[in-house]
């Protein structure tokens, strides 16, 4: 997800994105994209929602409508915010019990079809346990990673000198190898030279776990998920 992420900012700088009002859009033609997020060490559920119509539309809510989350009998209105282009509604909620379930709601205005029920459960917490933050890891040695046991999760690496990568980790697994040689390093050219020409950089390792819900179909389609992570910054060296 975070790399996906990634990919569609990306877009959005290069190619740019636009915003329409909701009161010209149906509920019918809306792409929703939903996401609740538990850091590490939040003690909140951060959630964002957006809604679209193609791939770089973004619909703006107007008047008298309003998305909102509930879990464990708390209810959040989210806050609209723009990034890189795109228009989003944020907002963090204090249920992080794992198993609990999300339940976002969309309110539309007039004759308009609200979606009151897109639905997540929180998956289980999920920690690094090595390697440390700050560690210096040479990318000709593979690096051991140590994690709490428990369902299926996913490694993910990046970094300014390094190729982006991820691993698939089995359920039941506390631990993990990132072979000799897999982070990789991005060439260097004289047309997109690294800043100031190291060949070291921060890298940041993310362990997470993800769920996936139940989208309302009122929606056109889109996504609704829940993910935990773990964020470890150590340095990548040759």
């Amino acid at each position: 997800m975070r790399l996906l992420a990634v990919l569609l900012v990306t877009a959005l700088v290069v190619t740019g994105c636009s915003t329409v009002d909701s009161a010209d859009i149906r509920t019918s033609g809306m792409t929703a994209d939903l996401l609740v997020e538990l850091p590490e060490s939040g003690q909140a559920a951060e959630v964002t929602a957006s809604f679209r119509v193609g791939t770089l539309t973004y619909v703006e809510l107007g008047s008298g409508e309003k998305v909102t989350v509930s879990a464990q009998g708390l209810t959040e209105e989210l806050r609209r915010g723009k990034f890189a282009g795109a228009t989003r509604y944020t907002g963090q909620l204090e249920a992080t019990e794992p198993g609990t379930e999300f339940t976002l709601d969309l309110e539309r205005d007039g004759d308009n079809t609200s979606a009151p029920r897109s639905t997540v459960v929180l998956p289980e917490s999920v920690h690094l346990v090595a390697p440390v933050a700050g560690a210096r890891l040479s990318r000709r040695t593979a690096v051991q990673v140590r994690f709490a046991s428990g369902p299926p999760q996913r490694l993910t690496w990046t970094g300014q000198c390094v190729q982006s990568g991820d691993l698939e980790i089995e359920a039941g697994r506390s631990a993990a190898t990132i072979a000799a040689g897999l982070i990789r390093a991005i060439p260097s050219t004289s047309a997109s030279p690294r800043s100031g020409g190291s060949d070291s950089c921060q890298l940041t390792l993310t362990l997470t776990r993800r769920t996936t819900g139940k989208l309302d179909a009122a929606f056109k389609d889109g996504t609704v998920v829940a993910e935990a992570e773990s964020v470890r910054q150590v340095v990548s060296e040759p």
